[in-house]
């Protein structure tokens, strides 16, 4: 027989055990909208980031409920780790939090799973303000033809590079009117002058933005508008794209497949900031802080290069992050207070800074503007030189985009380490993305 020591000792365990199980499920599936009996609402939000972005957040936050007093804001914020396997439990037990941060190339599952708000009649009868955000900005967050979301700020493709070694070398700064074949000779000018790499790669390789970015060019896409297959018809595209990098691989003034796969993955590490190499070719506009701070000194974004031949531009702008709705909210009406707060409110937009992107309300931008340092003023100007020589807001990706980037990545892989031609790369990766697309 268990002492009666034992029997309690069990019995506590359990209880602790089982009120363990009730936070976890708690934080796992959201704790559920809350109206108080003295008219009080509660919205839940949920966000990612680092803790600078909880803290501002946080903050504005608290500025928005000393306005609004009988709403509150529930915040639910973690790292990027973890965050979708959260919102994806959420998104199963139909109680996602009201406000969700997104990101464009994951929205499109969850519209086409009817899990996201259409905020196209809340704008139309305003109580959904968007005066003050041009049409190219609500773009970013439309999908299947319905506004799903608010681009919270603007990114670009870029590039990065050290003036000292272009004088040094005396070779002449990337302009926007750059081509693919300029920019080659870039690089093996600069590796020629300096015994350094012009850049560790020609262009964002990996991901497919550079590969999307020349498609563009040529009057195709990555993806079809349907999504169900690749948006090119002509493999001669993948195959010319390929050998402009395999014949910069093999001038040396890029790096070599092996070369590439022992590079360091940190932005603070990469070879322009240990003056290895004069250029690199595959960041994002917002990531001129952290790559100037680990060269120790101001870095100069350059823009993607356009294409001799082209049909039209190719280059464009992204919504670094969007604010998107849960279609199940049982409150709208205090959603839309909350966003219109989040988006035209000046100070709260100060509070904000850059962290989410580039500010895509005018007002709030000019003030955002006037009181930035010295990495936001340089990304500001780049932006603005981004936005006029700017293509159509790219599609929104598939639900398998994921998978079809992985797919495109191995196939990058085989092609520079020669273990495929260009051409049979063109017919694999072709062969891989439409079954996964097509399923």
């Amino acid at each position: 027989m268990l002492k009666k020591k034992t029997i309690i000792t069990t019995l506590a365990l359990v209880l602790v055990f089982s009120l363990s199980m009730t936070a976890g499920a708690w934080w796992i599936f959201g704790g559920g909208d809350k109206k108080e009996d003295d008219g009080t609402v509660t919205i839940r939000f949920a966000w990612w980031g680092s803790q600078s972005r909880h803290e501002r957040t946080l903050k504005v936050i608290k500025l928005f409920e000393q306005k609004y007093p009988n709403i509150k804001v529930q915040p639910e914020y973690t790292g990027w780790g973890g965050y979708w396997d959260k919102m994806n439990a959420q998104a199963a037990g139909k109680n996602l939090p009201d406000v969700i941060q997104h990101v464009r190339k994951y929205i499109s599952g969850y519209a086409e799973n009817g899990q996201l708000l259409d905020l196209s009649p809340y704008i139309k009868d305003g109580s959904l303000d968007t005066t003050n955000i041009a049409d190219v900005y609500l773009q970013m967050g439309q999908v299947y033809g319905k506004q799903i979301g608010l681009a919270t700020g603007v990114n670009a493709p870029a590039g990065y590079y050290d003036k000292e070694l272009f004088d040094k070398a005396g070779v002449a700064y990337p302009s926007s009117d750059d081509t693919w074949e300029d920019r080659a000779e870039m690089f093996k000018k600069l590796h020629d002058r300096l015994g350094i790499f012009g850049a560790s790669t020609p262009t964002a390789q990996q991901d497919g933005t550079g590969f999307t970015v020349y498609l563009r060019q040529h009057g195709a896409d990555f993806f079809a508008e349907d999504g169900k297959s690749l948006g090119y018809d002509n493999d001669q595209l993948f195959v010319d794209f390929m050998k402009m990098d395999l014949d910069l691989m093999k001038s040396g003034a890029v790096q070599n497949a092996s070369q590439r796969q022992e590079s360091a993955r940190a932005i603070e590490e990469d070879l322009v900031t240990k003056q290895k190499a004069a250029t690199a070719t595959n960041y994002w506009s917002n990531q001129l802080a952290a790559i100037s701070t680990g060269a120790g000194k101001m870095l100069t974004p350059f823009l993607y290069p356009t294409a001799k031949d082209q049909t039209q531009e190719g280059r464009f702008l992204k919504p670094a992050m969007l604010l998107t709705v849960s279609s199940n909210t049982e409150h709208p009406e205090e959603v839309m207070k909350f966003l219109n707060f989040w988006f035209h409110n000046v100070e709260a937009g100060k509070i904000l800074g850059t962290d989410r992107g580039t500010p895509v309300e005018s007002k709030v931008k000019s003030a955002v503007k006037m009181d930035a340092g010295k990495y936001d003023q340089m990304v500001f100007g780049f932006i603005d030189k981004a936005a006029a020589n700017a293509g159509s807001v790219l599609p929104p990706q598939p639900p398998a985009y994921q998978e079809v980037v992985k797919a495109y990545e191995e196939v990058y892989w085989k092609v520079i380490y020669k273990q495929i031609s260009p051409q049979e790369g063109a017919k694999l990766f072709r062969k891989e993305a439409n079954s996964i697309l097509g399923r």
